[in-house]
Parts: C-alpha cells; structure tokens; sequence
C-alpha cells in the first residue's frame, strides 16, 4: 500500500518538484495536493495522509497560523508535519517550530533528504498510534479483569476469619482451615507476611486498601491475587469487621508481563525516535544560531559521501554486500576542462592558493550538477565527469546535462568578470556531451569507487577535447534530442582520436521562447514542465 503525502504548498514550482521527487522514489508514494487553507482540516480528514510537507509560503503569511489550527483539531493533530523552509531566514524556522512542525527540511531540496526524513516521519507517526492502541488496550484489559472478583471474607474485629464464601475455595484450592494452618489463625498477628500486616493495619485505622499477594496452593501451583480491604464500623465508629473481597490475577500478571515486555520493547524504539528528534532540535538550533556555519559544514560532509558512492549503491551494499554491474541504455555524459591548466597553475604564488581556487570551482560544480540531478562520476586532475540518467534512470538526461553545462558556463564566466576586476588569472572551460549507453558499477575492494565505462564515456571525452575554449561540444546524438529547444551551431563532421570523424554542433543558447532570460541560459517555467514530463 503505498504511502500518502499530502503536499501544502504556496509555490508551483516547488510543487512540481515534489511531485517528480516521489515518483521517482524507490517506496510507492502518493502525493496529493492542498490549495485552500480555508478548508484545511476538512481536506486533511479526506485525504487521511501518513504525513503533510508544510511549505512556509502556504497560506502567504498565515503559514503558521495555519499550521497551529492543524495541530490544535484532534482530527489531526497527531499527523507529522515535515516543514520547508529556508535556513537562512531562522524566524520563520522558529515560527513554524513553535507552531507544532515535526521536523524541517531546508530550500533547495536535496532529494535523498526529502525521502529520508518524510520515511523517518511516517515511521515515528505510526510508531505513536502503535503504541496509544497498545496503552488503550492495556488500560481495557486491567480494568475487565479489576472488576472480575470470585472471593469473599469476613474478619472480626480481632482478627479471625468468621466466613468465607465458595470463591474462596476455588481461589485458594484448599479449605479454609488448611489456609489458617498455613497463613495463621489471626490476620492481626505480627507473624504474617509484612505486606499484608501494612494492609491490615491501614483498613483498621479506617482506609480502604487494595493490594497484591502471591498464593502457592497446596499442590504447588502459583497464584496471584490481589485483594481489597474495606472496614465497616458501627455507629459508634468502632471497627465491627472487614470484608476482603479477593480475585485471581494471575493471567493479569501474565498479560502484564507481555504487555511490559512489548512495552519494553516500543520505549526502545521511542527512546530511538526521541534521541533522533533531539538530534534534530539541536541541529535546527544550530541552524537559528549558525546557519551560515552548519550549511557549509552541511556540504561538506554531502560531497564526501557523494564523491564516495551513489545514495542507491551505498544502500545496495549495506543490504547485500554486493552490487552488480549494471548496463544503462540511455545517459548522457559530459567532460568539463579547464583550457590552459598548466598556465593557470603557474600564474599563482603558491600552490595552495592556485588549489584552493580549483577545488571552489569543482564545489560549485558539484551544486550545479546535484541540482540537475546528474552524477558526478570523479575529477581528474583538472577534468571534471558527470553523468545524468543513473543510477536513478530517467528520460531526461540530455536536457538535464546540457542545461547544467549552461550553467557551469555561465558561472565560469561571470566569476572571470570578478577575478579579472581583482586582477587575479580567469579560467575558461570547454565542456563535452554525448549520449549512449554504459556500463556503471563499483571497483575496488577495499576503497569503494563508482565509475563508468563504454564507447559512450570515450565519445564524450573527444567532445569535450575537440571543444573550443568557453564553447559547449554536443555529439549528434545529443543533438537529436535537444534540437527543438536549443539553439545549436554544426560544426561538420570532425576528426575524433581513434574514434573517426563524428557530427559536432556547439550549444549556443536555449531558445528565447524557452528561455527565462535575455541570454538564453535559463529555462522557463514552460521548458520546466516538458523537462519534468519527460
């Protein structure tokens, strides 16, 4: 049965977005729409979702106004709520937290985090409904049982047993004078049990008692039973007897047990839950606090397991201690290198100025790429390779790759605008596209490395070395799909090393009625939607 997510959001694009995001997921999710903030709770109530993304852009500025309605209705007040917003902006972190949010994610969206904290969201929702229905029916079954007594007694005002009733054969298994020659003739004396002695002594001074008592029959046979103790006094407020009317436990403290142990079992995975909501309070308190800290730390810690392995291949070999080759029929690979390198390098005064630049550089890549949900493959030296349509397939790589190029050819440039004010040395890139298929899987035994291989990788590795300098290199198949939203230039059929002569074209902008912007790197909202639809 597929999870339901039901999405508040004040911006379609953002909308879109989690759409795609969830369908492209490995778990089944439905996601369902809310636009209406005035028909909050009614629509929550039909939809019945496992969890609701919380954008703090719903409802303008009554976002958590709103968000305080939903937890303050009993309908709803127990569905997590995993709220989007900007950590650069902590007020409206605070606002929403203070209004009852369950847990934040941050703008843009990574996609791994989204599914990850909406699965650990869903899991704690359930996880407390688990536990209320076991408490409720723990709560019922000691309350059947509480009522249920089988046995009666009267004892005097001294002490003596003047009458017992037939429960109390059937409890007991034993007569009543076997039970006087095992627990005593006078319930008074100071030689019994101290436990009853307290109890007996309290009903005496005038206070209703009820307490439990552990029985072993004259057979050997184990009996829990508790017992209540009510005093009766006559009309000089002079103690005249006290009944005790008693029942059999046993099975009580056996479900009690069970229960105990479930319980147990379900404040393990609480105590779990809650060290994880700890951990996550700290970190949005870290965000209030040092935001601009913890997102530069929050990157680093993301490029190093990306730079590692795949989300997906990570979990595969955790699972199965193992990940098989695996063939892709259609990606799209790109080659970006730096023209001049070893110039460059040289025209810095040190070595760790000159790599602290080039490392900035494949960091900004590295957002770009993530964005367009391409997989960097590796660096090598001052080549950068990416590849989109793994391992998450999908039939929007060659746009995915191109645009990113746009990208990275657009922040190469405008970042030489700035170096050059400074009079620092620019760096121009030429970058390489072509798509094919390849083989993709992991070597190494034991330092993992995800990578490549296939005629498609050598294709776009001459794109790339056959570009011109600040240019972008598309084969012709490349071409072949983006040729209606792009504006190309042929270059004829080039020679490529060992590979033979291959139809170039450059990518020269996105047409203007797809593009957003005069230059023609961004697309609009209409090339968006067929990119997404694809």
């Amino acid at each position: 049965m597929p999870y339901k997510v039901l999405a508040a959001c004040g911006n379609t694009q953002l909308l879109e977005d989690i759409h795609r995001i969830f369908s492209l997921a490995d778990d089944d999710f439905t996601v369902s729409n809310i636009l209406d903030s005035e028909r909050i709770i009614s629509t929550i109530t039909s939809n019945n979702p496992d969890i609701i993304l919380y954008d703090i852009h719903f409802a303008n500025k009554a976002a958590a106004d709103v968000l305080s309605i939903i937890k303050a209705d009993p309908a709803t007040s127990n569905i997590p709520i995993l709220a989007i917003a900007d950590f650069l902006q902590p007020e409206h972190i605070q606002s929403l937290f203070h209004a009852g949010a369950d847990d934040f994610i941050g703008l843009p969206i990574n996609t791994p985090e989204l599914i990850q904290r909406t699965m650990v969201g869903i899991q704690r929702g359930r996880m407390l409904k688990k536990l209320k229905t076991l408490s409720e029916q723990f709560d019922s079954i000691t309350t059947a049982i509480s009522q249920a007594g089988n046995s009666v007694i009267i004892i005097s005002n001294k002490g003596e047993i003047t009458w017992v009733n037939e429960g109390f054969k059937r409890l007991y298994e034993c007569s009543i004078d076997e039970f006087k020659a095992t627990f005593g003739p006078n319930l008074f004396s100071e030689t019994i049990n101290k436990t009853t002695a307290e109890a007996i002594r309290k009903c005496v001074a005038g206070e209703y008692v009820v307490y439990d008592s552990k029985w072993v029959t004259p057979q050997g046979k184990e009996k829990y039973i508790q017992t209540s103790l009510t005093p009766v006094f006559d009309d000089l407020q002079n103690l005249s007897y006290i009944v005790a009317i008693e029942m059999d436990i046993t099975d009580l403290k056996l479900i009690e047990k069970d229960l105990a142990e479930k319980n147990e079992h379900l404040q393990s995975i609480m105590e779990n839950l809650e060290n994880a909501n700890k951990i996550l309070e700290e970190q949005q308190n870290q965000i209030q606090k040092q935001s601009e800290l913890l997102a530069e730390e929050k990157q680093k810690t993301e490029a190093l397991l990306l730079n590692i392995l795949p989300l997906e291949v990570a979990n595969a070999l955790q699972k199965k201690g193992i990940y098989k080759p695996k063939k892709f029929k259609e990606v799209s690979v790109m080659f970006a290198d730096f023209v001049g390198f070893s110039r460059i390098s040289v025209a810095y005064e040190n070595i760790d100025e000159f790599l602290n630049v080039l490392s900035s550089y494949f960091e900004a890549f590295d957002e770009i790429v993530t964005q367009r949900y391409i997989e960097k493959i590796k660096t090598i030296g001052d080549a950068y390779m990416c590849v989109g349509g793994l391992p998450r397939t999908n039939h929007s790589h060659p746009f995915d790759t191109v645009l990113a190029a746009l990208e990275l050819q657009r922040y190469t440039k405008a970042r030489n605008i700035e170096e050059a004010k400074a009079n620092k040395p620019t760096w121009s890139i030429r970058i390489g596209i072509h798509s094919g298929s390849v083989i993709a899987g992991v070597i190494g035994k034991h330092k993992f490395a995800y990578d490549i291989w296939g005629d498609t990788v050598n294709v776009a590795s001459r794109m790339e070395t056959a570009c011109e300098p600040g240019k972008i290199n598309i084969s012709e198949t490349t071409y072949s799909y983006i040729k209606d939203y792009f504006i190309c230039t042929p270059r004829g059929k080039i020679p490529a090393k060992n590979i033979g002569e291959i139809e170039m074209f450059f990518v020269e902008r996105i047409k203007p009625e797809f593009s957003e912007d005069t230059d023609g790197l961004i697309p609009n909202n209409t090339l968006r939607k067929i990119v997404a639809s694809l």
